[in-house]
């Protein structure tokens, strides 16, 4: 029965070394109870973290959301019994099993952790929004933060709940799949039509939006967008309150107003709402920081080496956090294991496997041929990006544009918009804004250009979904998930 939604605020007990990991600290749950949480702001900023912290745990983004689960069942490893012996989870999560026992458990823990998760949004949200700002260490700043962040949350969530449990909106039936839980405490929620879901979500996106803008895009805090700020927390002026309160710093690790931009536009394309995306995708591609006394930067770029930068943070907006993430992954590429994740790179790059796509720098060797593993999470604990799961990062709000001059029949400038992102990754001789001249070409080349940017990172199902499109050797995928039986009414 609907348990999960009244599950009381999570606490998290962690000790953390010093790093990237501070403004994560929360208070272990023997110090703080439910009662006195929110009679300080430090209680609203562990309730805050401690969502984020959760939503980088394994059944989750850590994982199964990321480089896991979804990735398995968008077909980027080899499943054959060389790789993933029988009775893996994977193994048979691989081959769309989704009646067995394993496979369920992977789906029922993102129902019930998701839901978790937003509980707890909704009991920030509904403290902090009638809290004085005196409470807050920053006043009126800090509560915007953190109630701007609090609904950037609850809506992502949802989101992702809807994209997984209810069919794409090209095949929308009108049906209510999830419910959109926005009241704290609630028992039994109505469940909702995709429509209004997404609504709901709009709702809370723009009024996020509307709250960091006063955090994140004032002329005095708009450096925190940048790469040292937002990912390294390095070179911070010592004047900024970001050098005084690390709580401040790591804006990319956190729902930031452009991390709020780029899901308005990834929700907006979900819809097929390409011009409404087209805009929010601009403005996180247009959005810079000042860089002297009269220069600016842009806040987001692609590194030019991803050989030192594997996780291409310069280019992340907005990422989940997980500081074993290098030990956890490394099981995945033990030969020992029953279930390594390995690519077959002939596949994914095709005529190009021997381009200078930058992407390829990515691979490690496996079996001295074509089959690789990964290298964007076999990064060691402690070095820059080793903690980072990106969630939504500039070349996605790209290819989020050239969709949108691709439904104008704008083909020339469609096909610019992957050249940006290709001639980012090292291809000089890229011209598809010449090749490309109908929507079909333009969806097979974003198609194949997704699937490499993407490794690792849970998109390509959604893509795929979305587009309604099958990945080789996914004839029988499954693009709606069942809820759990124990949420049956």
């Amino acid at each position: 029965m609907k348990k999960i939604y009244t599950i009381a605020l999570m606490t998290v007990s962690l000790f953390m070394s010093t790093g990237c990991s501070d403004w994560l600290d929360v208070a272990p749950s023997n110090q703080v109870n439910g009662d006195k949480l929110f009679a300080t702001g430090d209680g609203f900023r562990n309730s805050l973290n401690g969502v984020y912290l959760n939503l980088g745990t394994s059944s989750l983004y850590g994982q199964t959301l990321s480089w896991g689960f979804l990735d398995v069942i968008a077909q980027y490893y080899e499943s054959g019994s060389s790789y993933m012996q029988s009775t893996s989870a994977y193994y048979k999560a691989a081959r769309y099993q989704f009646d067995d026992s394993d496979v369920k458990t992977f789906i029922s823990n993102i129902w019930e952790n998701g839901y978790n998760n937003v509980a707890n949004c909704n009991n920030l949200i509904r403290n902090v929004s009638v809290a004085s700002p005196s409470v807050f260490e920053e006043g009126e700043l800090e509560k915007n933060m953190i109630w701007g962040e609090a609904l950037a949350l609850r809506a992502l969530i949802h989101f992702d709940m809807l994209r997984l449990f209810a069919p794409s909106m090209a095949k929308d039936d009108g049906k209510s799949y999830i419910p959109y839980v926005d009241v704290y405490p609630t028992i039994v929620p109505s469940y909702e039509s995709s429509k209004a879901v997404l609504e709901k979500v709009v709702r809370d996106l723009k009024a996020a939006k509307d709250l960091l803008a006063q955090c994140d895009t004032t002329e005095e805090h708009k450096v925190w967008m940048s790469t040292n700020y937002r990912m390294l927390a390095q070179n911070i002026s010592s004047d900024d309150l970001a050098n005084d309160d690390v709580f401040f710093a790591y804006r990319g690790y956190r729902m930031n107003y452009y991390a709020v931009t780029a899901l308005l536009a990834r929700m907006y394309n979900w819809e097929g709402e390409h011009e409404l995306a087209y805009k929010e995708a601009d403005e996180v591609v247009k959005a810079v920081y000042p860089n002297g006394s009269e220069s600016t930067s842009a806040c987001f770029d692609f590194t030019g080496n991803l050989r030192s930068n594997p996780k291409d943070y310069n280019s992340i907006i907005m990422a989940y956090f997980n500081e074993t993430l290098q030990e956890d992954y490394a099981s995945y590429i033990t030969s020992e294991n029953n279930t390594v994740f390995v690519l077959d790179t002939s596949e994914l790059f095709g005529d190009e496997v021997g381009s200078d796509d930058r992407n390829l720098d990515l691979f490690g060797d496996w079996d001295g041929g074509d089959i690789k593993y990964s290298l964007k999470y076999d990064i060691k604990r402690g070095t820059n990006g080793s903690d980072m799961i990106p969630a939504i990062r500039l070349s996605e709000m790209y290819y989020i544009m050239g969709e949108y001059y691709a439904s104008k029949q704008d083909f020339p400038n469609a096909g610019k918009m992957l050249d940006q992102v290709r001639y980012a990754r090292g291809i000089s001789t890229t011209n598809l804004a010449s090749i490309i001249t109908s929507e079909e070409t333009f969806y097979n080349y974003l198609m194949e250009e997704m699937r490499r940017e993407f490794v690792g990172e849970g998109q390509m199902f959604f893509q795929y979904k979305r587009l309604d499109r099958k990945p080789d050797g996914g004839d029988n995928i499954i693009f709606v998930f069942e809820k759990p039986e124990s949420e049956d009414i």
